[in-house]
């Protein structure tokens, strides 16, 4: 138990332990170095011991499910020569003069970082540090530099809302391997033409697939930076838009009823002169609670057809049931399902076949085209203009996750999930206001294997042995 290296994985190797004591989950070791003859750095005296003071010391590391607290019994030394008096104690390698915790507290420190539920707050409560220490320590050793561009390359924004040049930042994402490869301060152009441009040619023009959302900006940028490139507008967006369209026009259906109701339970309290509240329609309960039948991939309904209590009709009823009602309230909801499920159907068969994509997308235009539903109509000119970028989402390349290579289509879908992490990161931590922080902060915690400083052996005690507190 004397052996400090073994123990505590420690680089001192005179330390002796001196004294164990446990109370609780807590243990505490007493350390000291023996005797040695001292002589005076200034003028080569010889020093003598002004006797020991005791400092006590926090290790972040648990040893046998204990914590750990050290006890260090340094020795105050003087220089004998009375022109000199220089004055000092002893020091340990494994603990800065300044600080209350061991080197090992930084290197903690900044792996805590790498779970996005952890806050600055959070993780200085835990290694016993004030929450800009622990700040502090994570931007000393974390500055990670964008990734090297790959074929396929995806790009979206999301709301950060940080100050007036930084409301919408821009994510671009490694969609082989699904690591971010840099997050810009801004989807503006002052900052995304610099920041392209700068990139080498060479990176560029091996870029050959940019995906995206139907975002005129972002496809503009083929032919500006990467023009070996072909846009890929991502098949979830088209489809959004379309639910979106059908949604919209439910909602005004909704509105309508609901209007109905009101005035009827205005003419009732009128005629009765006293205060009438009725329960909601049958139609405005159908489509505020089973507009999903409608509006979801009939696919990825699970149908009942075991009779179920309804609490409104006071009936038995299953899932078919509650959509025989919704399409009898406006025909053109049935209508409407079907045609969306044309679409979704057609997405769904054609993966890894673009050039039979082509083929099917023209002939559903055409369907569409003919549509007597101005939503359809629309939705037909929407795919002729991104005709080209819509079939090219059909492409399969090889990608990178939970262990394996496997061919996945082309699409946006990864960087959504991204996106999604960079907001819990931003409600965690109760709003940033550095941006360089921020984003060294996402990409340390989403990359499969951040490099720190240019260095993935990463260790922070020989670090801190020439730095300057």
């Amino acid at each position: 138990m004397n052996s400090i290296i073994n123990l505590l994985d420690l680089e001192d190797t005179d330390i002796e332990i001196t004294d164990i004591q446990i109370q609780g989950q807590t243990k505490t070791l007493t350390l000291s170095t023996p005797p040695v003859p001292h002589f005076c750095p200034s003028c080569g005296f010889r020093m003598y011991s002004r006797g020991i003071k005791k400092r006590t010391i926090n290790h972040p590391i648990l040893q046998d499910n204990y914590s750990l607290v050290l006890i260090l019994k340094q020795r105050r030394w003087r220089c004998t020569n009375p022109e000199c008096l220089y004055d000092t104690s002893e020091s340990f390698k494994f603990v800065n003069r300044q600080r209350r915790t061991t080197n090992a507290t930084d290197m903690l420190i900044v792996d805590a970082y790498r779970n996005l539920l952890e806050t600055s707050v959070s993780i200085a409560k835990k290694f016993h540090v004030s929450d800009s220490h622990a700040h502090d320590v994570f931007n000393r050793y974390v500055k990670l530099d964008r990734l090297t561009l790959t074929d396929a390359i995806s790009i979206d924004e999301v709301f950060l809302d940080m100050d007036e040049h930084c409301k919408y930042a821009l994510v671009i994402q490694d969609f082989h391997t699904g690591d971010p490869i840099d997050l810009l301060r801004s989807r503006r152009s002052n900052v995304t033409e610099p920041y392209f441009t700068s990139i080498p040619t060479e990176e560029r023009f091996a870029v050959k697939y940019l995906i995206s959302d139907m975002y005129n900006s972002y496809i503009s940028y083929v032919e500006k930076y990467f023009p070996n490139a072909v846009s890929v507008v991502d098949s979830f967006h088209v489809i959004q838009w379309i639910t979106r369209m059908i949604d919209n026009y439910i909602r005004q259906l909704l509105k309508k009823f609901r209007q109905r109701d009101r005035e009827y339970q205005d003419k009732l309290s009128l005629e009765q002169q006293v205060p009438v509240s009725l329960p909601p329609s049958d139609e405005v309960y159908l489509l505020q609670k089973y507009r999903w039948l409608i509006l979801c991939n009939q696919s990825n309904i699970r149908y009942h057809t075991d009779p179920r209590m309804d609490p409104h009709f006071h009936a038995l009823m299953n899932t078919y049931d509650y959509e025989d009602a919704l399409f009898r309230i406006d025909y053109k909801l049935k209508e409407f399902r079907d045609l969306k499920e044309l679409y979704l159907q057609f997405n769904a068969r054609n993966g890894g076949n673009p050039s039979q994509a082509q083929i099917e997308l023209e002939e559903l235009m055409e369907t569409y085209r003919k549509s007597r539903h101005e939503i359809f109509r629309e939705f037909a000119s929407l795919l002729e203009k991104y005709k080209s970028s819509i079939i090219n989402s059909f492409i399969m390349v090889e990608k990178i996750g939970n262990g394996r290579i496997y061919d996945s289509r082309l699409s946006n879908g990864p960087i959504e999930s991204i996106n999604r992490k960079i907001k819990d990161l931003k409600r965690l931590g109760r709003g940033f206001r550095n941006f360089e922080h921020f984003r060294n902060r996402f990409l340390y915690a989403t990359r499969s294997a951040p490099i720190l400083n240019g260095m993935t052996d990463y260790n922070p005690v020989l670090y801190l042995e020439n730095d300057d507190f």
